[in-house]
């Protein structure tokens, strides 16, 4: 501080205000703010791709509920048939025609889709298709004076369905597809 004598005032050094002022005020560099909005963007584009992850993560785990259950449902249609005393001839790559006449019938891999009738899946063909197919493979086996017959239920949701899939060993969740076995001893 300066004293003036004269009128005995204090007056403060300029100089040394001005570069308090400056340091005082000081405020983020433009590097700086580049740097926290690379970081920003960093942690905001990981938290979207977790995000993304986790939704096709929750999708697949809903198509292979789906597509469980579907595999489930074959075998117990092939066992209605059984039980109803109807044909369940031996067949491999077979679909179940369900309604007036319920029946298991050879196909190829178009008549293998499914499709959603009302609330229902099925494979008629005039209503909305889905990305699940299934196939049933029946076989029957005499044992003790009786016949065994051993039902497995084949359900995918990969694109072309069942072309190129190896079955049984190629039907894994890896490869978008369920399958169920059942064994149905005849009871009458």
């Amino acid at each position: 501080m300066i004293v003036d004598k004269k009128n005995n005032q204090k007056k403060t050094d300029s100089l040394v205000l001005i570069w308090l002022n400056k340091s005082a005020r000081r405020g983020f560099s433009l590097i700086e703010v580049l740097i926290t909005l690379l970081i920003l963007t960093i942690s905001i584009t990981g938290v979207t791709f977790l995000m993304a992850k986790n939704i096709a993560s929750v999708q697949n785990s809903k198509n292979q509920i789906i597509a469980a259950m579907l595999a489930q449902e074959g075998i117990e249609l092939v066992r209605n048939l059984k039980d109803n005393k109807l044909p369940t001839p031996d067949c491999s790559n077979c679909r179940i025609n369900i309604g007036p006449s319920p029946n298991l019938s050879i196909t190829n891999n178009d008549g293998q889709r499914l499709y959603m009738s009302g609330n229902f899946y099925r494979h008629v063909v005039n209503a909305t298709p889905t990305k699940f197919y299934r196939r049933v493979d029946v076989s029957t086996i005499p044992k003790d004076g009786t016949n065994e017959t051993t039902v497995t239920s084949y359900v995918t949701w990969r694109n072309g369905g069942f072309i190129g899939l190896a079955l049984p060993s190629g039907c894994t969740s890896g490869n978008k597809c369920v399958s169920a076995i059942s064994l149905m001893p005849d009871l009458y």
